[in-house]
């Protein structure tokens, strides 16, 4: 019986058996409760966290990260938008600075309690590190409690009041939250505006607020009878000056976020699975131009199939699009964003930018700090796949833009590896290549070498095996070595480790008798990478050949198979059973799927 409840244990959701190590992950339930003072600007919160060490270590202390300490002038954040870069951050610029004595944001702790006995803690900047009165050991659970007000800033970037929609308030990264300890220990990474990484868990939220606003983000509403404002059947018309508490519950998520305002529109609709899909957004023409469209609701419904089909089940029982914040950005079950604007699809190619985080974020929940091109490489990925259906274009490869830009900027001094933890890059523009561009033509070029079927099935599986887990790069990538039978490692390490780019050249094809045509290629790009080679025939007909690195022992299948390319050589010479004579056209990686810097030798053509 004991070896049967042990088995239970290991195999829960918190410590399980992957790749043949025990995987375990910290388990957080968070119960808050917070009140809305509007006339002071003020957040006044009481904090209780249930929080199970899964790990083999006993605790000594801990951290929280008070991510709203950020916006007060000298910060980090304000720091590193204007450091000595020629890459400085405008969407942040001095508004920081400019801030007037009562736009600052802070988070004051007033007391922290472990097990009902007081933790003695610091603050730097925007990280907490208490020292813990009592060790937590392996398997222990324990309750925090912090009581709390929060100075809630002028809103810049992504959180605080008076949006530039006009919105009044945006909760993002709003409550006291703790770092994550994993299998690298713990992570208080300082706030300086890039990424996030947080313990999946349970949330029970409580927000006491003026009936007059209309609240909406993550989780499911769980007394929509005594709030109305669209989450119940029936109107429900409150008295002038009453307040509400609205009780929100969400399983499964690393974060919690929601936004606030006394003049939201809210509808309601249904994903073809089943979920519920909540619009909510500011009653004035330039807010409600596309959101108010019916057009614009079926397109997240077919949006959402087909993310379903292609990249796994969404997991949560809601989505929320919301109006507020500042640019677009992700939280689970919800995206917040500003939506005023004149072109129809640039919202709808944001909002299934957001959308596609709930995949690469909310529901694979990596390090965002470590690897940032995990997140929104892939999630750009996803964008242009699903943008490439809900504009009717079905082109085979719809990456074409970034494959493109690639191609201009591969070669520039300020490039940096795609490793650069998030924090550490010189800049905005930098790091949003790294985690955006190259994050998103990993995907794209491991498409080809892998070919459809097994990279398809790589990213369902993936889905399926790491939801609501923290995969790094090295877990994702054995997937896509068990679905395709080849050693990828190689691959990974080129791309995101260093800053090579491939470039692949026909440098000759000729006859060397009546039957046979050789072709010589040349690797110009310090980066290997395996070579699809088209030869189109003047009968009309085409052959499709694949040729390998020798690192990857195997092939895609499709193909005939041309001998292995060793990393080591830069010249290949290749010789065919075909007359040359038969020959109209040469080209390699003719669906584009390498990111090779110069295409103008993609293509050999007989001289006339």
């Amino acid at each position: 019986m004991k070896k049967i409840i042990l088995s239970a244990v290991i195999l829960f959701w918190n410590v399980s058996i992957l790749q043949g190590q025990v995987y375990w992950q910290q388990e957080v339930e968070y119960n808050i409760n917070v009140d809305l003072d509007d006339k002071k600007n003020l957040l006044n919160g009481d904090l209780k966290l249930s929080y199970t060490n899964n790990s083999s270590e006993s605790l000594s202390d801990v951290f929280f990260n008070l991510y709203w300490n950020a916006f007060q002038p000298g910060s980090m954040l304000s720091n590193m938008a204007n450091i000595p870069s020629r890459f400085k951050d405008n969407a942040i610029g001095n508004n920081i600075e400019k801030y007037k004595n009562d736009e600052w944001g802070s988070q004051v702790i007033s007391e922290m309690k472990m097990n009902d006995e007081l933790v003695s803690f610091y603050i730097d900047q925007t990280i907490l590190h208490g020292v813990l009165p009592q060790e937590i050991k392996p398997g222990e659970t324990v309750v925090f409690r912090l009581k709390y007000i929060t100075h809630i800033p002028k809103l810049v970037e992504r959180a605080g009041r008076e949006g530039p929609e006009g919105v009044a308030y945006t909760f993002t990264q709003w409550y006291p939250k703790i770092c994550v300890f994993d299998q690298d220990g713990w992570h208080p990474d300082i706030y300086v505006a890039r990424e996030f990484y947080g313990d999946y868990g349970t949330f029970n939220v409580n927000i006491t607020a003026d009936s007059d606003y209309l609240l909406g983000g993550t989780g499911m509403l769980m007394n929509p009878n005594n709030i109305g404002h669209g989450y119940s059947s029936q109107e429900i018309n409150h008295k002038k000056g009453t307040r509400l508490t609205w009780n929100f519950q969400a399983k499964k998520v690393h974060d919690f976020a929601w936004v606030a305002d006394k003049n939201f529109i809210h509808e309601k609709r249904k994903s073809l699975s089943g979920a519920d899909l909540h619009f909510i957004y500011k009653k004035d023409k330039k807010s409600s131009k596309h959101l108010r469209k019916e057009k614009f609701k079926e397109d997240i419904k077919s949006y959402f199939q087909f993310m379903e089909q292609k990249f796994g089940s969404y997991e949560w029982p809601q989505f929320t699009i919301i109006q507020g914040g500042e640019g677009a950005m992700e939280y689970p079950m919800a995206t917040v964003m500003q939506v005023q604007g004149d072109s129809y699809d640039d919202l709808l190619s944001t909002t299934i930018h957001e959308a596609s985080h709930m995949w690469f974020y909310g529901m694979l929940g990596t390090d965002e700090q470590q690897y940032s091109w995990m997140d929104e490489g892939f999630t750009s990925f996803a964008e242009d796949e699903a943008m490439n259906v809900l504009l009717h274009k079905n082109v085979l490869n719809p990456h074409n833009s970034y494959l493109s830009r690639f191609s201009k900027l591969a070669r520039e001094s300020w490039i940096e590896p795609t490793g650069t933890l998030a924090n550490y890059f010189d800049g905005k523009f930098p790091y949003q290549l790294a985690a955006y561009m190259k994050g998103s033509l990993f995907l794209v070029q491991l498409r080809g070498i892998i070919g459809e079927g097994p990279f398809w099935s790589t990213m369902t599986r993936y889905k399926n095996e790491w939801s609501f887990k923290h995969p790094t790069p090295k877990d994702f990538l054995r997937i896509a070595e068990k679905e395709s039978g080849m050693i990828l490692d190689w691959y990974l390490n080129l791309w995101i480790s260093t800053n090579k780019y491939p470039d692949i050249a026909i440098e000759s094809a000729y006859g060397i008798d009546n039957k046979t045509t050789q072709i010589s290629l040349k690797r110009i790009g310090a980066m290997a990478i395996p070579v699809d080679m088209r030869i189109i025939l003047k009968s009309g007909s085409a052959l499709d050949y694949t040729i390998p690195l020798s690192s990857m022992f195997g092939h895609k299948k499709g193909f005939s198979v041309l001998p292995p390319w060793n990393y080591t050589q830069l010249d290949r010479i290749f010789t065919l059973d075909l007359p040359i004579e038969n020959i109209e056209r040469i080209i390699i990686d003719p669906e584009n799927w390498t990111a090779d810097v110069n295409r103008n030798d993609n293509i050999w053509e007989p001289k006339d």
